[in-house]
């Protein structure tokens, strides 16, 4: 129990450092998202419901399992696939842009969507929305950023102290954002399933 009580010490003095010695850079990723978001929700304010088909989702007529099943694994593979690319781009600091641009277009694309759902689906669409997936939504945005901010400190481990690419703390630190995605995106699946969902959100 102490072992574990450690770990996760250590865990979050490295990520308060992480964040730290990156603060700069936190800044400019939480302002640009930000921003990103609120043009999400204008875009889809001024489109209306003229352009339902915006929709990243599965429709669905009862809720059913089966859809909902299969969108938790492409909402999963999604997400891998960010994290991959994000890891990419901080080996090397003249890529750290092209990550900021992944994570701002999630955040455009989360908040249009968002919007789309309300505004064709009304009443049943805003409490989905604000309830079960704006808020799961963006703890994965939330999640995939830090991962990058902690990604760009295992790099800068890496150089300063000649540690191995695929260091112990890298492998790690990649296995315990992705454990996070896992417990986020299916704990929203659970929950559109059993309020029998009429749209599934996956980008």
């Amino acid at each position: 129990m102490k072992n574990k009580f450690r770990q996760f010490s250590f865990a979050k003095d490295y990520l308060a450092e992480s964040i730290k010695l990156n603060k700069i850079k936190t800044l400019i990723l939480l302002l640009c998202c930000t921003l990103l978001f609120i043009t999400g929700i204008i875009v889809a304010v001024q489109t209306g419901t003229n352009n339902p088909d915006n929709i990243f989702g599965y429709a669905l007529s009862e809720g059913s399992f089966k859809i909902i099943t299969s969108s938790f694994f492409s909402r999963l593979l999604s997400l891998l696939l960010i994290m991959v690319l994000l890891l990419i781009f901080s080996l090397n600091k003249l890529l750290f842009p092209l990550g900021v641009i992944i994570l701002c277009y999630r955040s455009y694309l989360l908040s249009l969507n968002i919007c789309f759902m309300i505004i064709i689906y009304k009443f049943s669409g805003a409490l989905l929305s604000i309830f079960i997936v704006l808020p799961c939504h963006l703890l994965c945005i939330l999640v995939l950023a830090l991962f990058f901010i902690v990604s760009i400190k295992n790099r800068q481990d890496c150089h300063g102290y000649k540690k191995q690419f695929f260091s112990r703390q890298r492998l790690s630190s990649m296995g315990a954002f992705l454990f996070c995605l896992i417990v986020i995106s299916l704990l929203e699946s659970i929950l559109l399933a059993i309020c029998s969902a009429n749209v599934v959100l996956v980008i």
